[in-house]
């Protein structure tokens, strides 16, 4: 909507802007030229305009005010140089004070997943490709390593010992000492999948004890529809859950 007019919407000063989730798309003060193919296949320069200078442009003289649990500092997004200094910090350690927020504990493992020599030197690649500042050119790279990640971390020696050690942490560790309930993250789909068929062929009596949930499309294979359920089922899972 912003974008609809390049005149200003108005010069007021006595305008606030709140932007809840500022850290995502905030972003692009300085206007940039792109080098992009055009129909005919040629290269063609492009002006690019971040959305934080179409706001800007649009109400000129208002106050900008950002609201972010995650505020960011990268090489082009900063959170605190779109909108200024911060005014107010709640973090965690008073949110627990307050009663808003349960306790957080943090324990840190490490699985031995008995990775090769050479799995490892490619998982190292792809962190260092992870780090780097994302451009189109790195990004294009990313998806194309993307699968190679997948095969390594969806591989069944992957997967056998990472569950192995989820269930002896949970069953030796946690479920006689805490109550409460596990969850555990995938990489992908597939391998959420993998890790959910694994532990069923282990301990066979969990059906009523453990379930995926994820976003499903009408490509998914037949069996994969049986496991993840429909929205009235995802929202019976929900409730239990909580």
């Amino acid at each position: 909507k912003f974008e609809e007019s390049h005149e200003p919407l108005s010069k007021r000063r006595n305008i606030v802007v709140m932007a809840d989730e500022a850290h995502r798309g905030q972003y692009g003060l300085d206007e940039k030229i792109k080098i992009i193919k055009n129909k005919s296949g040629k290269d063609e320069a492009k002006i690019i305009t971040g959305i934080a200078r179409i706001i800007r442009n649009s109400l000129p003289n208002a106050t900008y005010i950002g609201f972010t649990g995650t505020p960011i500092s990268l090489k082009d997004k900063s959170t605190r140089e779109v909108f200024g200094e911060y005014i107010d910090i709640y973090d965690m350690t008073q949110a627990v004070e307050d009663g808003a927020t349960r306790p957080v504990y943090y324990e840190s493992r490490v699985v031995k997943l008995q990775l090769d020599a050479e799995t490892l030197r490619l998982i190292d690649e792809e962190y260092d490709l992870m780090a780097e500042n994302a451009d189109s050119g790195v990004i294009e790279k990313s998806k194309h390593d993307m699968g190679q990640m997948e095969a390594i971390l969806g591989a069944d020696t992957t997967i056998e010992s990472l569950v192995n050690d989820i269930l002896n942490h949970y069953e030796n560790y946690r479920a006689n000492e805490l109550t409460g309930k596990a969850m555990i993250v995938a990489y992908s789909r597939p391998i959420a999948l993998k890790i959910y068929r694994r532990i069923l062929e282990i301990r066979s009596n969990w059906e009523e004890k453990i379930a995926v949930v994820m976003t499903s499309t009408n490509k998914d294979p037949e069996d994969w529809r049986k496991i993840i359920g429909n929205k009235t089922y995802k929202n019976e899972l929900a409730k239990k859950f909580k």
